[in-house]
């Protein structure tokens, strides 16, 4: 992952490079979902203290968290 490999502290997996949030495969509901997840997961990601690299990653759901520590 190239934001690990230049020491990024705070990772939000996305879709793909050329389409970080969101996917245009997607019908239009489902995409402004997704991109939804992806932002709220990066917010979240703003706020939780890491000690090191970590990548956030959306849940299906938007309820849930999940983080790991890639260090």
């Amino acid at each position: 992952m190239i934001p690990l490999a230049v020491g990024a502290n705070r990772v939000v997996r996305g879709v793909r490079v050329e389409h970080v949030c969101g996917d245009p495969g997607l019908s239009p509901e489902l995409d402004m979902a997704l991109s939804r997840r992806i932002v709220e997961t990066a917010i979240e990601a703003l706020q939780t203290a890491v000690d090191g690299p970590t990548e956030f990653i959306p849940t299906d759901t938007g309820t849930e968290k999940e983080a790991a520590d890639v260090s």
